[in-house]
């Protein structure tokens, strides 16, 4: 018979469920351990095409990211048929797609730009004989967008008329 100060006997089922908690504790904690090794957690990117007018028009995007990572979005411009552009390439984006970044700049710079209150355009001329306009946007996400989706359209704009347009939406996960 013990004393009056000795400590209870453990009960058996409250010593599993312990025992069974760390276990699951710990199994969680190297799944998200290997996924984050894995590159689970990074950015993830897609890309968008559309043709028109003999006109190919593709972005790259972030599908998803997080605030403070460096987040690719380029546009690339190009006739079908491989020929020369021969005009201005005039660009209009989803202006508040652009709430999402810190930009660091822009490459090429445009020969003009302007806001019609909706959306950015870009005015780029290309380089005698390219037969492609290539845009690199070079940026990281904000780093005080948390939980946010954007969407966005970018158009590719001949003569003021729209011949292609692709639409991609943006999550920023913590």
């Amino acid at each position: 018979m013990g004393l009056a100060t000795d400590p209870e006997p453990a009960k058996l089922g409250r010593l599993r469920r312990s025992s069974m908690l760390r276990l699951a504790f710990f199994v969680l904690v190297t799944v998200f351990l290997v996924f984050g090794a894995l590159g689970a957690y990074g950015v993830r990117h897609g890309e968008v095409s559309a043709t028109g007018a003999g006109f190919e028009l593709s972005v790259r995007y972030p599908t998803i990211t997080r605030p403070g990572l460096a987040s690719v979005w380029t546009v690339e411009v190009r006739r079908t048929d491989g020929a020369p552009l021969d005009g201005p390439v005039v660009l209009a984006t989803t202006a508040d797609y652009f709430d999402l970044y810190d930009e660091n700049g822009l490459d090429p710079a445009p020969a003009s730009e302007w806001s019609d209150g909706e959306n950015l355009v870009w005015e780029l001329d290309p380089a005698e004989g390219a037969t492609a306009v290539v845009v690199h946007f070079d940026a990281r996400i904000e780093p005080g967008v948390q939980l946010s989706s954007k969407s966005a359209t970018t158009v590719l704009l001949v003569d003021g008329v729209s011949v292609a347009t692709v639409t991609y939406r943006t999550r920023v996960m913590p």
